[in-house]
């Protein structure tokens, strides 16, 4: 045997090792694979010189020497998932027990390179875990058959002897709607996952489980995906819809739901009840707390390692494993708001109310004891907002500051404005003038039953001189209407279901007395201002969106103003190229449409003033050629209707809408005007 030792520093080498115990490196590689063909003094030899040397076999050369790398490699369709982070977990640690590690692969959500991937994947590993993978069966089937030793988790196969351990997702979605019929839901919005995924089509199993069971149930799918921005990007087509809870595809998909409702003023669970899937970490952590499905993550990694581990050694690995997860309640899911439940409360400002249905805020009214004297201090309701979030008023805008969302203003009472702004003169033009009253708000009568949603008050109109002239008794009405389906989605080229099924409906109306004698009612129009006939109940429509006008005697704001048109409508679209949140500045339109379809209750005496290209804003003209009087015995009535519908209506669904209205006022729809200014 040989005494020489190697250089000193120097790692010792399988040649050390030969030399040492004089013997060939084939000999030594034997001895140190357990190899029994080798005699008993000669191993014990090459043992000793591995002591004597210190040498340490390099496991790389080892494993490839025996055709095995210690390695399995994991495919995964999203690792930003924290689901598939919790399911790499269970089978690294799983693994480790074992002396394996873990190669991970993440193919994007891209079917295409699925199985690119994970051949690659094979070819520096032992074998393969494939997590949820999106191929076709056929594909896939044809995969496993190059990819043994494999084990699939969420995805079963037929007849395949490839194991598997999977989630009985069907179970978990019919859990969850037993749930929310239980909470008294009745129409519920799946966010729906990729089109490839076998979990979303065993959701869908579940759906349809569940109908069955729960008559009662009506759920509508939409298409979604696996990531927060998918949820998020849902937003519009949910509130649509008009659903009182909503299941998302996974935690992701419902958390960035959750996100843009907020943003949107809706409120969960109050307005909307938000279930995910997974349970994934922080779910329990977000705000309000997310009502879940919980499935073994990392126990469902755990078991695919011991199935893959039972099979590279040569064994069966066993029958197809399915877990079956459980509904976990948390803060996001309540029982639905009543029906029809607006209900005024008291807003943060002094003297403001708010009308609120569940959790959203629908309308805010201010005493307008905040304003300037030369804005006419008047009570004014902004903002106004659609059943989706939509804001539908605009305040003071630099257009015209005196504007304040929707309120009852009248540029001539008797020479006293309760306009604001400027008085036109004739012969001057509009002049600055000391004249500006101011309406106060005296008696105020809120939500009692059994109309919760109407508001009385009664307001005094107060001249500049601190004289009553006017004593009005008003009424407020703010509620949800359903809209026939005629008006929802009859037109032919609406494809999807994602019609508004409800939608806001606001109703202004005064009735006027003189305070002491007569009084008169004018206008720019009647004071020698041609067209400038405004003065009444008016509406400032925010400026900025795309706009354009529809009434039932035709399109456009030179048809509209100053007819006695049935109804007239505002359609407002969001800019395409100013619909970023961060740009977007206080009341303009968001990047969905809304149409605002306006009608006088009653006898329709009043036409209509219109403003479209200058700026977006709709009222009735209490005095267009000739000034109106009023007396104590002869009070004036009017009034303002609003419709706002979450869509870009045309003008068949909103004439529709009108005819509805009509036939609940139980009056004839040919009725034309026979009294007011111009009759």
């Amino acid at each position: 045997m040989s005494n020489r030792l190697p250089t000193a520093g120097a790692t010792p080498t399988i040649s050390d090792v030969a030399r040492h115990a004089e013997v060939s490196k084939a000999t030594v590689s034997r001895v140190l694979n357990g190899k029994a063909t080798v005699d008993a003094e000669i191993a014990s030899r090459v043992l000793a010189a591995v002591d004597a040397l210190g040498y340490q076999p390099s496991m790389l050369a080892r494993n490839l020497s025996l055709g095995r790398t210690n390695t399995v490699g994991v495919v995964v369709p999203d690792l930003e998932n924290p689901m598939f982070q919790e399911i790499l977990r269970g089978v690294t640690r799983a693994a480790a027990a074992d002396g394996y590690r873990v190669l991970v692969t993440d193919t994007e959500e891209d079917p295409t390179d699925e199985a690119a991937a994970a051949r690659e994947a094979r070819r520096r590993c032992d074998a393969i875990v494939l997590c949820s993978p999106r191929l076709a069966e056929p594909e896939l089937r044809a995969l496993l058959a190059e990819l043994h030793p494999v084990v699939l988790v969420n995805r079963e196969l037929p007849d395949s002897p490839v194991p598997s351990v999977s989630i009985d997702y069907a179970s978990g979605m019919e859990q969850v709607l037993a749930e929310l019929s239980a909470l008294g839901h009745r129409r519920v919005v799946y966010l729906a996952g990729p089109a490839a995924s076998q979990g979303d089509r065993l959701r869908r199993v579940g759906i349809t489980r569940a109908v069955s069971a729960h008559r009662e149930l009506t759920v509508d799918v939409v298409a979604a995906g696996s990531a927060l921005v998918d949820g998020a990007a849902t937003v519009d087509a949910v509130l649509a819809l008009d659903a009182t809870a909503v299941v998302a595809f996974n935690d992701l998909v419902a958390l960035g739901l959750v996100s843009a409702l907020r943003q949107a003023g809706v409120s969960v669970p109050a307005a909307l009840s938000v279930v995910g899937f997974d349970d994934i970490p922080f779910a329990a952590f977000a705000v309000p707390a997310l009502s879940t499905v919980s499935v073994p993550r990392r126990e469902l990694g755990a078991e695919a390692w011991t199935r893959l581990r039972d099979t590279i050694g040569g064994a069966a690995g066993g029958h197809p494993l399915v877990f079956r997860p459980r509904f976990v309640a948390r803060e996001s899911t309540a029982a639905p708001r009543a029906a029809g439940g607006v209900a005024w409360a008291a807003a943060e400002e002094p003297n403001g109310l708010v009308a609120r249905l569940g959790g959203r805020e629908l309308l805010v009214l201010h005493d307008g004891g905040g304003l300037a004297q030369a804005d006419a201090p008047r009570p004014f309701a902004h903002p106004v907002t659609s059943l989706a979030g939509t804001v539908v008023t605009e305040s003071a805008p630099d257009d015209h500051p005196h504007h304040f969302g929707l309120s009852m203003a009248v540029a001539d009472v008797d020479g006293v404005s309760y306009w604001g702004g400027r008085t036109y003169v004739a012969g001057q033009g509009s002049t600055l003038l000391d004249n500006h009253g101011v309406q106060r708000v005296v008696e105020v009568e809120a939500g009692t039953q059994p109309d919760p949603g109407t508001l009385r008050q009664a307001v005094d109109w107060i001249g500049r001189d601190g004289t009553t002239q006017l004593r009005e008794s008003r009424v407020t009405v703010v509620e949800e209407i359903a809209l026939a389906t005629s008006a929802a989605d009859d037109s032919a080229d609406r494809a999807d279901d994602t019609a508004p099924r409800s939608a806001l409906r606001v109703l202004v109306s005064s009735t006027l007395s003189a305070a002491t004698g007569a009084v008169t009612i004018g206008s720019p129009a009647t004071n020698g201002r041609e067209g400038a006939a405004y003065g009444g109940w008016f509406w400032r429509l925010p400026a900025g969106a795309r706009r354009s006008v529809l009434s039932a005697d035709g399109p456009g704001e030179a048809t509209a103003h100053g007819s006695h048109a049935a109804w007239v409508a505002f359609v407002l679209e969001a800019d395409p190229e100013d619909t970023a949140p961060d740009s977007a500045a206080p009341g303009d339109t968001p990047g969905r449409a809304v149409t605002v379809l306006f009608r006088q209750p009653g006898e329709q005496p009043f036409p209509w003033f219109l403003r479209a290209a200058e700026y977006p804003g709709v009222g009735v003209s209490l005095a267009t050629t000739s000034r109106t009087t009023i007396t104590a015995e002869t009070p004036l009535v009017t009034g303002l209707e609003a419709v706002v519908v979450d869509a870009a209506l045309d003008a068949g669904q909103a004439a529709a809408i009108h005819q509805a209205l009509l036939a609940a006022e139980d009056r004839p729809t040919t009725q034309r005007p026979t009294t007011g200014s111009d009759a």
